[in-house]
């Protein structure tokens, strides 16, 4: 049953379907042919027959009494007459002759043929008669044409009656075919849905289960449970899916175990000896003189420089493996964020000068207080206006706003609580290629793909925005500049 493939089963049960539905085409096409066959009979052979001999039977009145007409007057024109209405006559018949489908009908058909005949020679006779002046009895001859009058029209209704029996006859037929279709496409109908439910609940427990059992590891991986091996009885291609996710869960928790090794490998490796240093070089820069020492003072400046910057950059991979674990702590207090876009203006302002760029801060006076971790809001902002200085020529600017937008505003400054504080950082840089403004925010991404840095900041921003209930973006020109913008809620 293993190599029975979701495929073939798929396909098996859609080929059952189709044979019904097929079997059932098949079968209402040749029902339909059947009734069409008898509807076409009715309508060209059984009505025309009917109307045919009906104007026939009204022709032989019609020529009945233009010859009595014509033997009591001996008017010409009655005579001449009756040869026109015997013209239309011999058409009628002609084609009412093709009509008769039976042998009965040829035989009725017959003897009315016979009958007229023999009357139109019993008028001809007569008429001949009545132009040699010879005499004859006219009751005679005149009995002996009602006669064959009356058994021609006799015959002819014998056809009529003939006709509509084998209408009501075939109009049965039909009646009886349409409900016997009715009943077989009922059943057929009611067959291929029971067969299609029972395929689709066969389907859904073979296909299903499995898949549903694969989503609930996948949950379980989210979580960050690589521990547990999924074992699914199920077709060779949700099978194989299944030995894909072992071998991926077993992959990822080497991942996580070497990703663990590798940040407490950085942490005691790296962080104690640099803090040593640091506070080594703390102590003796304070013992130097501002005489001869000073190009060994400006050293011991760079060397304390670089540790620092060592040590930040691994408290971004320790922050970083906390984030990911959610083991981050925030100390949330209630403050005013105006003081700190200025102390983060402040710390980087010399280094703004230095670089000849003009740094501007523009504060809404009326900034309710939020609820955030200072330090971590300080993070992230001292991470965009130092992306910001980085990217930006000698001469230009940099400008740091902040805003408070009302809750009842849409969009992204939309908010279920009092609103939203809207913090930008712009800058008049280089700008960010549109391609990369989707990726920005992702792990070890650095802007432009070049520079120092660990990549991190722009993710770490992210997380902490995040975790205060924020949301942080970009918008970007390229050859005009970037500006960052992210928002905290104020309840």
């Amino acid at each position: 049953m293993r190599e029975f493939t979701i495929f073939k089963r798929l396909g098996l049960g859609y080929l059952v379907i189709l044979l019904l539905v097929i079997a059932l085409g098949v079968y209402s096409t040749l029902k339909l042919g059947q009734l069409k066959q008898i509807t076409s009979s009715i309508s060209s052979i059984d009505s025309e027959t009917i109307r045919m001999a009906n104007r026939l039977r009204d022709a032989f009145f019609s020529q009945g009494g233009v010859e009595k007409k014509y033997f009591v007057s001996r008017d010409q024109d009655f005579y001449h007459q009756f040869l026109e209405a015997e013209k239309y006559i011999e058409k009628d018949l002609e084609k009412i002759s093709i009509l008769m489908d039976t042998t009965e009908k040829e035989r009725l058909f017959d003897a009315v043929k016979e009958f007229h005949d023999q009357y139109l020679s019993i008028v001809q006779e007569e008429v001949r008669l009545i132009k040699s002046d010879k005499g004859y009895s006219q009751k005679r001859y005149q009995k002996k044409k009602g006669n064959l009058a009356d058994q021609t029209i006799h015959k002819l209704g014998e056809v009529i009656e003939i006709a509509k029996a084998d209408v009501d006859s075939k109009i049965e037929i039909s009646g009886k075919i349409g409900s016997q279709a009715l009943k077989v496409v009922a059943i057929i109908t009611i067959a291929a849905v029971i067969v299609a439910i029972l395929i689709a609940f066969f389907n859904a427990r073979t296909i299903n289960r499995p898949i549903l059992l694969l989503i609930k590891g996948t949950r379980e991986i989210a979580k960050g449970k690589f521990e547990e091996h999924l074992t699914i009885p199920s077709p060779p291609e949700i099978s194989d899916l299944a030995d894909a996710f072992n071998l991926m869960c077993d992959r990822l928790k080497e991942i996580e175990e070497m990703k663990a090794d590798l940040i407490s490998h950085i942490s005691h490796e790296l962080r104690t000896p640099l803090a040593v240093i640091r506070e080594a070089v703390s102590l003796h820069l304070d013992c130097i003189s501002t005489g001869s020492m000073e190009k060994q003072r400006r050293l011991l400046g760079i060397i304390e420089e670089e540790c620092e910057r060592l040590i930040n950059s691994v408290n971004k991979i320790l922050n970083l493996s906390r984030m990911d674990a959610g083991m981050m702590d925030y100390h949330m207090e209630r403050c005013n964020l105006s003081p700190l876009i200025e102390m983060s203006a402040l710390k980087i302002r010399p280094i703004a000068e230095r670089k000849g760029i003009n740094l501007e801060v523009d504060l809404d006076g009326s900034l309710p207080p939020v609820n955030i971790d200072g330090e971590r809001i300080c993070q992230v902002l001292d991470n965009l206006l130092g992306n910001a200085l980085k990217f930006t020529p000698e001469g230009r600017r940099v400008m740091v706003s902040a805003s408070f937008k009302d809750g009842k505003m849409s969009g992204r400054f939309r908010n279920k609580g009092k609103g939203l504080i809207g913090v930008s950082v712009s800058d008049t840089g280089c700008g960010i290629p549109r391609e990369s403004i989707v990726e920005i925010f992702d792990k070890f991404k650095k802007l432009h793909g070049e520079g120092q840095g660990t990549g991190l900041g722009l993710y770490i921003a992210r997380c902490i925005v995040n975790a205060h209930g924020g949301d942080i973006w970009v918008e970007s020109e390229p050859g005009k500049g970037s500006t960052f913008s992210f928002t905290l809620p104020v309840f």
